[in-house]
């Protein structure tokens, strides 16, 4: 299966803060986010990202799967600036954001949503959202109205603390509280790990629902089979490196990509 290249598009300067103008110039297909012959690592002259290329399109669902240790969650987490990036180049609408704070990334409209501790466990529901829009309080009430409209059930239990929840729960009110910054694309690592069938698939329903309400999403998972069906295109990392891509579809039916991953992938992150 051939390898897609996104084209090309001129960097600008990683350091100036988008407009609304600029959040939202994007025709529809066109690419959003992408990774450029990307390597990164935690640890000096350890590479665990060794030429990267993804890309995420306008309205898009891309999954992300491959071995443990193939750099899945790593790919995200430099993609957001938490990761430092060796050589390579992350774009965000053309424009190189390497080195852009985080905080910054959320203004600019990327939301992630980690693994782990993805809730403040002694705060309600509501309160967690709360913190979604810290810095920006007098959007509260609006964003706070679409994304319990989106889901309901965390109007319904806004006074239930986030330690009482279950693991599915957290994820829900985790992807809810990164939507109350009214993100364009999403972030998302391992949302099913650790989590019972029927908790998956609730999340699952809820990464759905979400990129149905027009948000485009790179999701990291462990679970390859659902991934696949749920993504519109896919990545199969190993060792660092994009190793096939192509619709959910294309890769599960893929021989290769049959043999040499779907029988094998792991059950924890990376």
């Amino acid at each position: 299966m051939s390898q897609e290249r996104a084209g090309d598009t001129d960097p600008a300067g990683t350091d100036q803060e988008a407009t609304s103008t600029e959040r939202n110039s994007l025709p529809d297909g066109a690419i959003l986010l992408e990774s450029r012959s990307l390597v990164a690592g935690y640890i000096a002259e350890v590479d665990i990202l060794n030429g990267c290329n993804v890309h995420l399109r306008e309205g898009e669902l891309v999954g992300i799967i491959g071995p443990n240790g193939a750099g899945k969650s790593t790919l995200i987490k430099t993609m957001f600036g938490i990761v430092p990036v060796r050589s390579g180049e992350v774009l965000l609408r053309g424009r190189n954001i390497v080195g852009v704070p985080t905080y910054r990334l959320v203004d600019r409209g990327v939301g992630y949503v980690p693994q782990n501790n993805n809730v403040f466990p002694s705060l309600t529901i509501e309160e967690n959202l709360q913190m979604g829009l810290y810095l920006r309080p007098r959007e509260y009430e609006e964003r706070y109205q679409v994304v319990t409209d989106l889901f309901p059930v965390l109007h319904e239990r806004r006074r239930q603390r986030g330690g009482s929840l279950s693991g599915g729960e957290r994820q829900v009110v985790a992807m809810g509280r990164a939507l109350m910054t009214d993100p364009q694309v999403l972030l998302l690592d391992e949302p099913s790990a650790g989590l019972s069938p029927i908790m998956q698939d609730t999340v699952f329903e809820a990464v759905q629902r979400i990129n149905s309400a027009g948000v485009s999403i790179l999701m990291v998972e462990q679970n390859a089979q659902r991934c696949l069906q749920l993504s519109d295109r896919a990545y199969v990392l190993d060792q660092g490196r994009d190793a096939y891509t192509g619709t959910g579809q294309q890769l599960m039916h893929d021989p290769k990509v049959i043999e040499l991953y779907l029988g094998t992938l792991g059950r924890t992150g990376d």
